[in-house]
């Protein structure tokens, strides 16, 4: 037989003990659910008599007691009505409690609850013609009360409810003794189902797993032979099943591979001379090929910028020239109309007053976009031009300090509710550096402006309750200089962080920024100085940029 039709085969037993377990259990379940369900019912018929028990002698001492007051005095002033209907609730309770009672019966017993309630019934009805009299017409509510009231009375509460308190303790007895039959039965039935079923289950497992072990142990030790190098080992075949073929298989891989072997080791090692060789200029054509698409990415990039820049420029300087000149003349065009406001009608000063504001407004407007728009072209011109300038040792602690404190009051001269907390900490081992003091001064500026907004655009929004800090760190690595430079505002989003450095790509609202300077910034370290530029952010709390740069270049 087969390996696949002997695992077949037992799982397909072992489904078959698994569906019997099932039904047992199910089985033996809604047994147990049906007895739990009989017992519930007889105990909640057996506590509703209980509590019908309760409110009848409650009812009937308090029929009693009135009927010694009503024999005792000689008032004529009858029940209050409050009292008639507090006790006429009682009786409603004790009615609905025979009704519930009733709807919990037993088909065998509905018939002995019916006729309680229907003596309940006149009960009750003479107990109310009897309260209803009692203080009014005193001969006629005792007279109802000796009559029919006490020997109903004596009828429900001394027979009936009795009755039926022990036919229900019977059935509760009943109910428990068939609960806990059932519950051993069907215990002790799953248990045997299921010890049968673990037998046979172990059984077919052993007997599959002795089977299976030893084909796979034959094949695991010419596999390890095969595997020290004695290509002459052969594995004994025995049966007619799946590992039985694959061990045959296995002999003629065998055989296979001593033949290849010979020929395999002579062309080995000249095969291994040449992948050498070609991984080393595979390695420096990618290198090639890499260095190759990032300068033509740069020299079109500066092209198509210094091209548009240039273009740009002229129209643009006309456009700021004459706002300023418009500007000019609308103040001269204004003091000439205070010269005339004698000569003219009021309403048409008014007009003129308007007229000349709104186009105020409209050329300062154009003026300052116009300043903001050549800004754009003076960063293009200078993202687009070549990196010639001299190299010089320069002392990085000191750029760093002077254009951190550049860039701080920068912003303060912009807006005068400006304010953050400059922190400075210098290596002072750090020795000069030979750089492009000009180039680098620019990278430092541009990142400490954007750490000095994004602090205080996030003091603008969470109010005294936040301070806005800016922190500028060197230190001195063995090979390298560090430089980083922190700020405490919302940080970079996920998404936008591998952007930050793509030209023209800016996070700061429309008008704020260029998307340069980072762009250019990246260029000064990455290409000019052959350093890194990284950004740690976590969204929300803080924002870092690290410069690294080699000490030698």
């Amino acid at each position: 037989m087969t390996i696949q039709r002997r695992l077949s085969l037992s799982f397909l037993i072992i489904l078959m003990l698994f569906a019997v377990n099932l039904v047992i259990y199910f089985w033996g379940n809604q047994r147990r659910l049906s007895t739990v369900e009989g017992l519930r019912s007889a105990l909640s018929r057996q506590a509703l008599i209980a509590v019908l028990n309760q409110n009848l002698n409650n009812i009937q001492k308090q029929i009693t007691l009135l009927s010694q007051v009503a024999t005792e005095s000689s008032a004529s002033t009858g029940a209050d009505p409050t009292d008639v209907a507090e006790f006429n609730k009682q009786l409603k309770k004790v009615e609905q409690d025979i009704n519930e009672l009733h709807s919990l019966s037993e088909p065998d017993t509905k018939a002995n609850i019916a006729a309680f309630a229907e003596a309940y019934q006149q009960l009750s009805t003479s107990w109310r013609v009897f309260y209803e009299n009692f203080g009014v017409d005193q001969a006629k509510a005792i007279t109802e009360l000796v009559v029919r009231a006490e020997p109903l009375a004596q009828e429900v509460i001394q027979q009936r409810l009795p009755q039926l308190q022990q036919g229900e303790n019977v059935r509760v007895e009943a109910a428990s003794a068939n609960f806990y039959d059932v519950a051993r039965l069907t215990d002790r039935t799953t248990m045997l189902i299921f010890l049968l079923s673990a037998v046979v289950a172990f059984t077919l497992a052993g007997v599959v797993s002795r089977q299976l072990t030893s084909g796979l142990n034959r094949l695991r030790e010419g596999a390890a032979s095969i595997g020290a190098g004695n290509l002459e080992k052969r594995i004994e075949i025995r049966g007619k099943d799946e590992l039985s073929e694959l061990a045959g298989s296995f002999n003629d891989m065998t055989g296979d591979l001593s033949l290849a072997r010979d020929q395999l080791t002579r062309v080995n090692e000249q095969e291994r001379k040449k992948s050498e060789e070609l991984e080393k200029a595979l390695d420096q054509l990618r290198k090639a090929q890499d260095q190759l698409v990032v300068q033509q990415k740069l020299a079109s990039l500066g092209s198509l910028t210094a091209g548009i820049a240039h273009e740009i420029k002229n129209p643009l300087n006309f456009v700021t020239n004459f706002a300023e000149v418009s500007v000019t003349m609308v103040n001269e065009l204004r003091e000439t109309l205070d010269e005339q406001k004698a000569r003219l009608d009021a309403r048409v000063i008014e007009n003129i007053d308007e007229i000349l504001v709104d186009l105020q407004q409209n050329v300062r407007k154009i003026q300052e976009h116009g300043k903001r728009a050549d800004g754009i072209v003076r960063n293009m011109l200078m993202h687009s031009r070549g990196h010639s300038d001299e190299r010089n040792l320069t002392n990085l602690n000191t750029l760093l300090a002077e254009y951190v404190k550049l860039a701080y009051h920068g912003m303060r001269a912009q807006n005068t509710n400006f304010n953050v907390t400059i922190q400075e900490e210098y290596d002072p081992s750090l020795e000069p550096v030979v750089v492009v003091a000009h180039d680098l001064s620019r990278v430092f500026l541009n990142i400490a402006n954007n750490a000095c907004y994004a602090a205080f655009e996030k003091k603008k929004r969470l109010g005294d309750g936040f301070s806005p800090t800016v922190r500028a760190t060197t230190k001195s690595l063995p090979s390298a200089v560090e430089i980083r430079i922190r700020d405490n505002g919302d940080g970079v989003p996920e998404n936008v962080q591998k952007r930050i450095f793509e030209p023209f790509f800016t996070t700061k609202p429309a008008g704020s920024g260029t998307g340069l300077g980072l762009s250019m910034s990246f260029e000064i370290i990455v290409q000019q100085h052959k350093g890194r530029l990284e950004l740690n952010s976590d969204p929300g709390q803080f924002a870092e940029f690290i410069i690294t740069l080699p000490k030698t270049t």
